[in-house]
């Protein structure tokens, strides 16, 4: 295993492969890095890694035909966004945000996730703020999921330099229309202890307001170093948060599941053993998404390649079926060859 590095996210290198060198250039520079044998069009399966280039973090947004994917910033920029129609094969369309924030500073710039409001998209972000030395939550606008996102603040939306910094926001609209934003303070970046916070958002989306509550902790014996990578799906009438646990920069890394009624809690924790934990073909499994689609609901995560923990090409993006049934939830794999595929 790796030692703990000097902070929570490496800045690993990209794949040099000429597709992701043309990426790097601009939109629509060609086709993502897919895993080996996808299956074509009619063919019941598909194989896994879905982007076998370094996109950690992966957040996914749905909209009109297409699913985009954003990442934590790597070769393609600030904040990469590909786009697909099935969840598998992958375009690259370059960096959605190519201008930063004043108040921020290049180089930090983590787990985009992207909602639609109104006529525009959100993307809440982590960067680090330059007046507090920490990590914190922006929020970026634009007319288009590939952007350009701008964010024209004159500070970051939250900062909470009191506990480490705030990274991994994760916006959600529940069922009557209220925008929440979950995130995680940073604290194991400052000695300090980790938590999941969820606050209500404006209704603009721009601004957090009311009670700012504290929903799930490290308690259980596989949950060491840090919990993080919050990401909230509602499904007959619960509350289901996905979340990642571990040390993202080795195998021990994997996700767990809670259970609530709103989003405001109590929430409780469906198992004390990872739901999605390292295999052989797959090390570190987390940070990732549920998505909805006809096929019912899959997560997208970002995993190594267990000969290549901490090296290139990265952390890549898998793609498994999630089952939620009376007995808890189930997230299949990893697994290279996977019978099923999602349907938009």
């Amino acid at each position: 295993m790796s030692p703990a590095p000097t902070s929570r996210r490496a800045v690993l290198r990209g794949a040099t492969t000429g597709a992701a060198v043309l990426a790097a250039a601009g939109i629509g520079a060609g086709p993502a890095h897919a895993g080996p044998a996808h299956a074509g069009p009619g063919r019941a399966g598909f194989t896994n890694p879905v982007i076998a280039s370094n996109h950690p973090d992966p957040g996914i947004l749905a909209t009109g035909d297409w699913f985009y994917l954003y990442s934590t910033a790597g070769s393609m920029g600030h904040m990469p966004v590909l786009r697909s129609r099935d969840l598998i094969s992958w375009e690259e369309r370059g960096n959605a945000m190519p201008v930063i924030a004043a108040w921020s500073t290049a180089g930090r710039h983590w787990a985009p996730e992207v909602i639609a409001h109104g006529e525009q998209f959100h993307a809440y972000y982590t960067a680090r703020d330059t007046a507090s030395g920490r990590q914190a939550v922006g929020v970026a606008v634009a007319d288009h999921p590939e952007g350009p996102f701008v964010d024209d603040r004159d500070a970051a939306l939250l900062v909470q330099a009191e506990e480490g910094g705030a990274i991994d926001p994760s916006p959600f609209r529940d069922e009557d229309g209220q925008l929440w934003l979950l995130w995680k303070n940073d604290g194991n970046a400052a000695g300090l202890p980790s938590y999941l916070y969820a606050q209500r958002l404006s209704e603009d989306g721009f601004e957090l307001v009311g009670e700012r509550i504290r929903v799930l902790e490290r308690d259980q014996p596989w949950e060491i170093y840090t919990i993080e990578g919050p990401a909230v799906i509602s499904h007959r009438g619960r509350y289901y948060l996905f979340y990642s646990a571990g040390e993202y920069w080795n195998e021990s890394y994997g996700v767990g599941v809670a259970v609530a009624d709103s989003v405001a809690g109590p929430w409780r924790k469906l198992s004390d053993t990872p739901v999605l934990a390292a295999n052989d073909v797959a090390a570190g499994p987390g940070h990732g998404m549920p998505v909805r689609t006809r096929t019912g609901l899959w997560y997208v995560y970002h995993a190594w390649d267990p000969e290549h923990i901490g090296q290139d090409p990265g952390r890549l993006v898998w793609l498994s079926k999630v089952r939620i049934d009376d007995d808890g939830v189930r997230i299949d794999g990893p697994s290279i060859d996977n019978p099923q595929r999602p349907v938009r």
